[in-house]
């Protein structure tokens, strides 16, 4: 009897095993968060259009598409040297993704900048299209997004105000270097339709690496290029940054 009921307990062990299995996993994916943020301090140094060093700060806040995505991004820095000020630029873009397919998407954003020695005190722009997803493996996530953009600048005098529509194509690539490490780069190309020679082009590529599950390091370097600066404005700006990053 005692046997019997030995047997019969390791049956419903064993039966129950993959039940249990099963609630661990779902309890594992409910824990996965849905929201992913980082907050970082920077050591930023500029040339072009300024030629400085100072403080700043980046943030970060995204959510995977399904079906719905969403990412905000805020940075800045600002520099005074004996009382004058010597760089100033900031900027917030926001992006809303709807999961079309295993390799497509729609999105839609908004990014404002301000950057008056590059000739600006407001740049708004809006700007709508698709992605597409070319790589997506445990090392390589590469994707290209095309669309079509307007643009409002606020223009700092005697240099008038311009609106404008014209197109957008980026690419989005990261490369995971290692399990704790991961080169990240952004590239965009933002043409004039109303002016073909006042074209633009963004570069922004970081080195990211982590020191535990919140705390990492990052490298980066962005290029700012303009065809046709406004006035006396140099056509390339660039900015170093060495970044403690915070994630949560």
């Amino acid at each position: 009897m005692k046997r019997l009921i030995l047997i019969f307990g390791v049956i419903c062990v064993v039966g129950a095993a993959p039940v249990f299995a099963q609630e661990a996993e779902a309890d594992e994916e409910e824990k996965e968060p849905k929201w992913v943020g980082s907050l970082g301090l920077a050591w930023v140094a500029t040339s072009g259009n300024t030629d400085t060093s100072t403080l700043g700060l980046d943030f970060g806040l995204e959510s995977k598409p399904e079906p719905w995505g969403f990412s905000f991004a805020a940075r800045g820095n600002r520099a005074d040297d004996q009382g004058v000020q010597t760089a100033e630029n900031y900027l917030v873009t926001a992006r809303a993704v709807r999961k079309l397919g295993k390799r497509w998407d729609a999105f839609g954003g908004l990014a404002w900048a301000k950057d008056p020695f590059a000739g600006f005190d407001s740049q708004s722009v809006v700007s709508a299209g698709a992605i597409y997803s070319a790589v997506a493996s445990e090392r390589h996530l590469l994707s290209f997004d095309m669309g079509l953009a307007y643009t409002w600048e606020d223009r700092v005098p005697p240099e008038a105000d311009a609106n404008f529509a014209g197109g957008l194509f980026g690419l989005s690539w990261e490369w995971k270097l290692g399990a704790s490490s991961k080169l990240v780069e952004r590239l965009v190309f933002l043409p004039n339709f109303d002016d073909s020679a006042d074209w633009r082009l963004n570069s922004l590529t970081s080195i990211e690496a982590a020191i535990n599950e919140w705390l990492a390091l990052r490298f980066g370097y962005d290029i700012r290029h303009r065809n046709q600066p406004i006035g006396d404005s140099k056509s390339t700006d660039t900015t170093s940054t060495a970044s403690v990053v915070f994630n949560f």
